[in-house]
């Protein structure tokens, strides 16, 4: 079963975290449902398990000094009930575990290929804008955390809410004081919660996904360009760098974490204060013999599961928070495309191969106008070079006819046809590019070859490879053409990088082909023979 999610624009997923969480849920929404659902019923355990101790207390009670032949007479149906309920709890937590494992994984490489895929089509200025490391550790950490997102709110908030309202109605029937007592302090404890624990927890725990975010993806950039930290001896300086990062990590931890201590502490004091109105009173309608031994053992095992659990329940909510917070982090991924194609978009068809620019004015965020009013024609079949100085546009002009960017206005058209009414996949379907610094995939060199056409046979990728002049290397490696490149083609020389780029380019075999510099790093002799 694949794992994506059908939609028809992937501009119209859900833009707020909650809304998103509803939209990958209900992609199973039946298990999902059925987890809350045991949840739910998991709730009733304390509940239940303390009705069943206050009988058994209450039958051994009444049982004699030094009678033991008729205990399992009068015991029995107790003890094996208890028994039983006790195998009945095992049964749901293996069913649930069973949901779990054939829910959660799933959901999990969902949120995966949805934010991935929904980040592919940014534009270039997304990916500039964006450190290659932050992207990854959005798209991850929105998985990893969409998961505890669940798991908290089913396994801890949601049993422990239903464990509350379960031991609320029981006191109610030993003793509507009991269960007024308790009401009054869930109410204290909901209030400090919903005050202090909304947008002031939700800020710290923002700020302190935003820090980590950071820190992951610095890291990885400093990783990725460790030969210039080699080159420039510039260890110490990274170091203390990156140290910047873990400094405002700790700090809004810290912030964050401190908060907490301070709100568990005065929600702790609210649950010591009802245990002792609880013990009590209990204490007072035992003297008055107005209750059994039993109800204030059920009275004091629910008091306390109830406690302990509602103890737990703010911290559960914390790193819920904090969790929601690393979700919302990922939303970054999902911001609105910047480069679209027009609803009525059409297929590109190359006929001439003519390109015009056309009054095209252009300029980067920080720079000024790197076109104003640019106008060239280059007509079908020829071969036209590009000329400037460093940072004259060259790159640039190459880009804008692959539309990465957007023009400030102007038209840049193929064959009379604007490239902003045509569908970009259409676009750069026709156009073969072979860029000054060519970047290969960490898989083999045949993959790196065949990546300009999937469905490629080996002999035409072997053909595309001798016209680049690699394939005689390539057949000299011990894996062939299973040698892998490396992250980058680190593997390999960066003239090998540029021919097996090449071979890509030829092997796509578009009507438009446009080297940047594509033969920089290859000699004289092969320049000439390519």
């Amino acid at each position: 079963m694949a794992l994506y999610i059908n939609y028809a624009s992937m501009n119209k997923l859900p833009k707020t975290p909650y809304k998103l969480l509803l939209f990958f849920c209900m992609q199973q929404k039946w298990r999902m449902f059925y987890l809350f659902l045991i949840c739910i019923l998991t709730g009733f355990i304390p509940t239940v398990d303390s009705i069943m101790l206050k009988n058994v207390i209450e039958e051994i009670e009444f049982l004699g000094v030094g009678e033991t032949l008729g205990i399992f007479s009068s015991m029995g149906i107790w003890i094996l009930g208890y028994a039983l309920w006790w195998e009945l709890i095992n049964w749901s937590g293996r069913i649930y575990d069973y949901l779990y494992l054939k829910t959660m994984p799933k959901a999990k490489a969902q949120v995966l290929d949805t934010f991935y895929n929904y980040a592919q089509y940014h534009s270039h200025n997304f990916f500039q804008k964006n450190p290659v490391g932050d992207i990854t550790n959005r798209i991850t950490e929105g998985a990893r955390s969409f998961e505890m997102i669940i798991c908290i709110t089913n396994e801890k908030i949601i049993t422990k809410i239903s464990i509350t309202l379960t031991a609320l109605f029981t006191l109610y029937f030993v003793h509507p004081v009991f269960a007024l007592v308790f009401f009054a302090w869930i109410c204290v404890f909901c209030s400090i919660s919903v005050i202090f624990s909304g947008d002031i927890a939700k800020e710290y725990s923002v700020d302190y996904s935003r820090n980590k975010s950071k820190l992951a993806g610095n890291i990885v950039d400093t990783i990725t360009n460790i030969a210039s930290v080699r080159t420039f001896v510039n260890h110490i300086y990274e170091r203390s760098y990156i140290n910047r990062y873990i400094t405002q990590g700790i700090d809004s931890e810290t912030s964050m974490q401190w908060f907490i201590f301070k709100l568990r502490y005065v929600l702790g004091l609210t649950c010591t204060i009802m245990i002792f109105f609880m013990l009590y009173y209990a204490s007072l309608l035992k003297a008055a013999n107005k209750i059994t031994v039993g109800d204030v053992a059920l009275i004091i095992t629910l008091c306390l599961a109830v406690a302990d659990n509602i103890w737990d329940l703010m911290r559960e909510v914390s790193d819920l928070l904090e969790e929601i917070g690393t979700f919302t982090q990922s939303l970054s991924i999902i911001e609105p495309y910047l480069l679209e194609d027009d609803e009525n978009a059409k297929d590109l068809v190359v006929t001439e191969g003519r390109i015009d620019f056309n009054n095209v004015t252009f300029e980067y965020q920080y720079n000024n106008n790197i076109f104003a009013g640019k106008t060239v024609s280059i007509k079908g079949g020829q071969k036209v070079g590009l000329i400037g100085y460093s940072g004259s546009g060259k790159t640039t002009f190459v880009n804008l006819i692959n539309r990465l960017y957007n023009i400030e206005s102007g038209s840049i058209t193929i064959d009379g046809v604007d490239i902003k009414n045509v569908t970009q996949d259409s676009l750069r379907n026709n156009i073969s590019i072979i860029p000054q610094d060519p970047i290969l995939f960490d898989r083999t060199i045949k993959e790196n070859i065949g990546y300009a056409k999937i469905d490629a046979t080996d002999e035409e990728i072997y053909r595309a490879a001798g016209l680049a002049h690699i394939h005689d290397e390539i057949m000299l490696m011990p894996e062939k053409y299973d040698t892998i490149c490396g992250q980058r083609g680190t593997n390999l020389s960066g003239g090998q990088k540029k021919r097996i780029a090449i071979a890509r380019a030829i092997l796509k075999n578009a009507p438009i082909l446009i080297l940047d510099e594509a033969t920089s790093a290859l000699d004289g002799v092969t320049e000439e023979l390519i």
